[in-house]
């Protein structure tokens, strides 16, 4: 059996960035979805778990396309 992934076409990879004040990115996660509100729901639940940061950045394709803060 062929353990390989299978990706989606209409998947999309977006990278979530967690920024603490000072400017790093203490916590970094990457989101196979649909579309770029499934990636905010998930950038939303990274910001309620990562009390330290206090902002998230969603970037696809090296652009930044959501930024949540507190």
């Amino acid at each position: 059996m062929d353990s390989t992934l299978a990706m989606d076409n209409a998947e999309q990879f977006f990278t979530l960035l967690g920024v603490r004040p000072d400017g790093v990115a203490s916590v970094v996660d990457l989101v196979a979805a649909e579309d770029v509100d499934t990636a905010r729901d998930r950038a939303e639940a990274l910001l309620r778990e990562h009390l330290s940061c206090n902002q998230v950045e969603v970037w696809r394709d090296g652009a930044m396309v959501v930024q949540l803060s507190r």
